[in-house]
């Protein structure tokens, strides 16, 4: 299965699917999807655990300045928000064997979705939508 997604939906389309309540076949189908996650998921941390090493404020030591509880200082807030960006609003590519009909029974998993969605999951479920191009206009 191939499908086009933002970084910024990665994490969310994962805790989106494992919501939906399924049973049988279609559980063990958004399992196998989940897993296709994995490794966008990694490669995004590291890239903004890179970015986060780039533009930290840094003691004498060459240790992190930590500002309040887990919060970092940050040198160039400005630059270290527009990389940020640009990072999340990057598409990944997630192209991984499955098997012949994965893409159906997730479409058909979606379009058949009955928990009632709103913001940032309601997002996320159109963006997933998009990506595996659902048609709702089609009878299944």
């Amino acid at each position: 299965m191939k499908l086009t997604l933002q970084n910024q939906y990665l994490a969310g389309a994962v805790e989106l699917m494992q919501k939906i309540p399924l049973t049988g076949y279609e559980s063990i189908a958004r399992t196998r999807f989940v897993k296709m996650f994995k490794s966008p998921i990694k490669i995004l941390e590291k890239s903004q655990k890179s970015l986060l090493e780039e533009y930290v404020a840094r003691d004498e030591n060459g240790n992190p300045v930590i500002v309040a509880g887990d919060q970092y200082r940050i040198t160039d807030m400005g630059q270290f928000q527009v990389a940020t960006n640009k990072l999340l609003n990057e598409k990944v590519e997630i192209d991984q064997p499955t098997y012949t009909d994965h893409q159906s029974d997730i479409q058909r998993i979606l379009m058949n979705c009955s928990v009632e969605l709103s913001g940032d999951d309601a997002i996320i479920y159109d963006a997933l939508c998009n990506a595996l191009d659902v048609d709702f206009e089609e009878e299944q």
